[in-house]
């Protein structure tokens, strides 16, 4: 698989072509950015976009502020070309002009041949394999083995696939400590059954309590068969249930209007009305204040405050007679219900034949579930330590296979290559590639060990992602990958000299192999190189550099907006 080029529908979009074979850089200027970060120039988003035309679930950031833009990747594999284009959501997906789903998309990438897939491996898929040819997140770069959010199974199995490790073994590992892990989730899980504890808190023994219930349901059976019910029980119970709860909800209404009455009559007491020698002395007591000419009108005043307090207690006694007689009503409706739902529950009454056998019937569905459950616990314990001592015999025999297996070191020509590739960058450190069995009660079957000493510095440790990288890149198997992408987060940490000498190595072999090798640069760790390679090789580098992007303005950068929030 190569890449060919990265475009969009948008004319601010900075188009990237990769260069057929051999080294292809992108050179990012974020002396006014912080790298690494969503607000950079856009080399780590160019990778990203690489990922999201190939599969990866939409970046939020991206879906936010560029949902409709379409960006389109054309690649290569086998000869063929394929144009990918995808919106800026992720919803929208067309290959070779023709509209797909994302989940279909992924299916046939996975059936594409770029890993060899055939034999249906669990865990193994195009995307999570093309991960460690792409590392594009902070977490990606963090160990040679895993990715982000990798379980280490998962990734011990997806790492050593490239490198041709037997499977079955890794495989059948995690499998038998699956089984392990459930039968002693099953012993555990009879601790916590309700029944047995009560048992055993009680002093009671299993198997006496079984064999008296074998004696007991068959009477229970008998007794049940014995039982006459009559025909119209339920019927009766069900309408007199259904009058007892209409009489409930007539009772609700009707204890509302009675408190509404009150509240009438409460009302009509606490509010008598001012009398005429009342209204007068206050009146009188105002003459001091006022003027006298403001006073002549008190009849006036008596009758309109008259007027007022004779409609208030007419408004409120024909709403106490509307009351009154919807109260009559309600009265007359709960009497009839009342009546209907006693003379059902006399109907009822001395008839328990459908209670009792409801009650037998209950009590012998609960004594078969609590024989079948002492069943299965005299039993099954036995049966599970059974399986889990095959299970543990098996992981004995399984460990043996495997120590037979390391012990033909699969991995030693790989070790070979390791450690020249880190004798390149730092000459005279030991460095090497491990595999050992582990044979502990886990799901690994294997402890991958990459190693340059001193890898715990963050420089070492980058290099040692370069190296491996470059080996799964160049002489792994079950992938036809011809490229390796490496962004600028890794060359960060490494020291100029170093970086200089693998600039160098890379560029020579990866002329020779037809294969892409491209990476991403800041302007200072790309210039920092010229002080330990010659003038000619420098420059056979800068006729590498296909995108060159600032931080100077939104236009430069590789969306040609501002993407993101400045920080």
């Amino acid at each position: 698989m190569k890449l060919i080029r990265l475009t969009c529908d948008q004319p601010t979009f900075h188009p990237v072509y990769f260069n057929e074979s051999g080294l292809t850089l992108i050179i990012g200027d974020s002396s006014t950015e912080k790298e690494g970060s969503s607000n950079g120039v856009g080399k780590t988003l160019v990778l990203g976009l690489i990922q999201h035309c190939l599969g990866a679930n939409a970046d939020k950031k991206l879906s936010s502020a560029v949902p409709d833009w379409w960006f389109s990747l054309l690649f290569s594999h086998n000869g063929t070309e394929y144009l990918v284009s995808r919106t800026g959501n992720g919803k929208k997906i067309i290959l070779n002009d023709q509209s797909i789903s994302l989940k279909a998309y992924k299916e046939l990438l996975d059936k594409s041949g770029i890993f060899n897939l055939n034999d249906n491996i669990p865990y193994l898929s195009f995307r999570s394999l093309f991960k460690r040819f792409t590392r594009y997140t902070r977490d990606d770069c963090i160990n040679p083995i895993r990715t982000t959010k990798e379980p280490d199974f998962e990734a011990l199995l997806r790492t050593t696939f490239l490198l041709g490790v037997d499977h079955t073994l890794i495989l059948s590992k995690r499998n038998n400590k699956h089984e392990l892990d459930k039968v002693s989730q099953s012993l555990k899980n009879w601790q916590h059954d309700d029944l047995l504890k009560d048992m055993f808190r009680a002093g009671s023994q299993p198997k006496v309590r079984y064999e008296w219930l074998e004696r007991v349901i068959p009477k229970l059976k008998d007794e049940l068969g014995a039982f006459q019910i009559h025909e119209k029980y339920r019927a009766i119970e069900e309408e007199t249930n259904r009058l007892t709860k209409a009489v409930r909800e007539l009772e609700k209404s009707k204890n509302i209007i009675e408190f509404r009455i009150s509240n009438i009559n409460k009302t009509l007491l606490e509010h008598p009305d001012i009398s005429r020698e009342d209204l007068l002395d206050l009146y009188s007591g105002l003459q001091n204040i006022f003027k006298p000419e403001t006073l002549a009108h008190f009849e006036a005043v008596e009758n309109f405050h008259n007027s007022l307090s004779f409609n208030r207690k007419k408004r409120l006694e024909n709403d106490k007679i509307k009351l009154l007689s919807e109260l009559e009503i309600l009265k007359f409706n709960i009497a009839e219900a009342s009546e209907l739902r006693d003379l059902n529950l006399q109907s009822l009454h001395g008839k328990k034949a459908l209670d009792e056998y409801a009650i037998v019937a209950r009590q012998l569905a609960e004594f078969e579930e609590e024989k079948a459950r002492l069943n299965e616990y005299l039993n099954f314990a036995i049966k599970l330590q059974e399986k889990a001592q095959k299970l543990r015999e098996r992981k004995v025999e399984q460990d043996r296979l495997a120590v037979d297996y390391a012990s033909t070191n699969p991995l030693s020509e790989y070790d070979r290559i390791f450690a020249e590739l880190a004798e390149i960058l730092y000459p005279r450190v030991p460095a090497g590639i491990v595999l050992d069995v582990n044979t502990g009660d886990n799901q690994i079957r294997y402890d991958l060990s990459i190693q340059i000493e001193g890898d715990d510095s963050d420089g070492i440790n980058d290099a040692r992602i370069l190296c491996f990288d470059w080996l799964v890149f160049m002489f792994g198997e079950n992938h036809s990958m011809n490229m390796l992408w490496h962004d600028n987060r890794l060359f960060a940490d490494i020291d100029p000299g170093v970086r200089s000498r693998w600039f160098a190595f890379i560029n020579e072999s990866v002329k020779l192999s037809g294969k892409q090798y491209i990476a991403s640069l800041n302007t200072e760790n790309f210039q920092a190189m010229s002080d330990t390679l010659s003038k000619a090789e420098m420059e056979d580098l800068r006729s590498k550099v296909v995108l060159t992007l600032r931080g100077d303005k939104a236009a430069n950068k590789l969306l040609g907006i501002q993407f993101g929030s400045k920080k």
